[in-house]
């Protein structure tokens, strides 16, 4: 692993804080007719993951001072990807 110990545990902490946070959200009712999507709940998830990616990937821009490497990229994606239980699960009761 190359991302620093400390920056991947903030990291699990903000995934997991921020998914209980749109816990306590509803869906905005006009998301399918504005983004014509048939399953609500994979749109959130995607924008859900995409939002968080961006989010870390600026975070490590602004705590390292630099864009980080494909692998470290691949990394943070990895850190992401192991909640995706739990974000599925959450984000798939909004499919029809």
């Amino acid at each position: 692993m190359n991302i620093d110990p400390e920056f991947a545990k903030n990291t699990i902490k903000f995934v997991d804080e921020t998914l209980e946070a749109y816990k306590t959200a509803d869906v905005e009712p006009s998301v399918v007719n504005k983004w014509g999507c048939e399953n609500v709940g994979d749109f959130l998830c995607g924008f859900f993951v995409g939002g968080l990616t961006g989010s870390i990937l600026s975070e490590f821009h602004h705590s390292q001072n630099r864009d980080p490497t494909g692998e470290e990229h691949a990394e943070i994606v990895g850190l992401i990807e192991t909640r995706s239980k739990e974000i599925k699960e959450f984000f798939s009761k909004f499919n029809n």
